[in-house]
């Protein structure tokens, strides 16, 4: 039976799982996580009742650079671009 979490009240930091497993994100949450409409996030369960949502771009800036293959990887890919010439 899904609940209607319009009519859940404004109480900050709550949120309820629909029947379809999706929630509402306080808009104070919202907000001072940085998030915007329309941003892709990533979705991990953190244990038994915890959740952690972050934007991709960010993890995208988190671990950029992270890799290290000593000039390999970027030799590997200029060498096909070089066949596509």
């Amino acid at each position: 039976m899904a609940t209607n979490v319009k009519n859940m009240g404004s109480a900050a930091g709550r949120s309820r799982v629909s029947s379809k497993h999706q929630i509402t994100i306080p808009i104070g949450a919202f907000s001072e996580a940085g998030l915007r409409e329309g941003d892709v996030v990533q979705v991990q369960a953190q244990g038994p009742g915890r959740v952690l949502i972050a934007r991709m771009d960010d993890l995208v800036d988190e671990f950029a650079g992270s890799l290290s293959t000593g000039g390999e990887l970027g030799r590997a890919v200029r060498g096909l671009r070089r066949e596509w010439d």
